[in-house]
């Protein structure tokens, strides 16, 4: 069976001519889209939508244009195709996505070779898309693949688990050190940046996007694709969760939340 998602690629060409912008505008622009789509799609209340106003009316008024119009709809569509794939994945008595083996095998038959790994712990796909948007814009070519690591329960626990098959301790950063050796990379990284806000601050949408400085991440990143080709991935990502506390981010969110983003991770090469 071959599950997919949908729509990856084309969000990626509509905000690369955004790449001019400072990587943090961009970031809070993509990750508004999202926000404002899972919200029209979720049964949110009037002060949430106000709280996610508040936030948009600190983009500059010439890019308010894009969080209501073509990367708004790209972002829904998006959010609608990640719904029914994870339907799908719920109704899967044995998913392949969710199995590390799996995953290994279809990196090294799809991707074959690369010089770098790094693992974003927590990282999600407002961060991806940003980071290759960004390098798309500086002429890099970016392929985003449509096959995902799915993550039932949204946390680092559900993949490291798997790696005592593998003869590895179960830390994250032994994750990307197979990766590495899987792909024949000669460095391998794990970026803790996201997952510890998250974690410390159990965090509202404004001070998150606030705390994240994602020009760090992508400067770190930009770093080693000035070298060779990379492969950036995740372990999970985070969900955008609306209740009666307000919008937050956090992940493994077990109830129904306007961005269920912590059960996949998607994979990215930068060469």
């Amino acid at each position: 069976m071959y599950n997919s998602i949908g729509g990856l690629e084309t969000i990626v060409r509509s905000i690369s001519n955004l790449g001019v912008l400072p990587v943090n505008l961009l970031h809070k622009i993509v990750f508004c889209s999202f926000a404002k789509a899972g919200l029209s799609l979720f049964n949110a209340t009037n002060s949430q939508r106000i709280e996610l106003e508040n936030i948009m009316k600190t983009i500059p008024a010439s890019y308010q244009g894009l969080l209501s119009g073509k990367l708004y709809l790209s972002a829904l569509k998006f959010i609608r195709s990640l719904k029914e794939f994870l339907e799908e994945t719920r109704r899967t008595v044995i998913l392949e996505e969710a199995n590390l083996q799996f995953i290994l095998d279809f990196l090294k038959e799809k991707v074959g070779k690369v010089g770098g790994v790094i693992v974003l712990d927590c990282g999600s796909i407002p961060e991806l898309f940003t980071i290759a948007s960004k390098f798309a814009y500086l002429n890099r070519n970016i392929t985003i693949y449509d096959k995902v690591f799915v993550n039932p329960i949204g946390t680092t626990k559900f993949l490291t688990e798997q790696l005592a098959y593998f003869g590895h301790e179960t830390v994250l950063k032994y994750y990307a050190e197979l990766l590495k050796k899987e792909l024949g990379a000669k460095f391998d990284i794990k970026i803790s940046t996201i997952d510890l806000i998250v974690h410390q601050y159990g965090v509202t949408v404004g001070r998150f996007l606030n705390l994240l400085d994602t020009k760090k991440i992508f400067e770190q990143i930009n770093h080693f694709v000035k070298q060779d080709s990379i492969l950036v991935t995740a372990d999970h990502g985070y969900d955008l969760v609306a209740d009666e506390h307000g919008l937050y981010v956090t992940h493994g969110y077990k109830k129904e939340c306007p961005l269920n983003f912590s059960r996949i991770a998607l994979f990215l090469i930068i060469d």
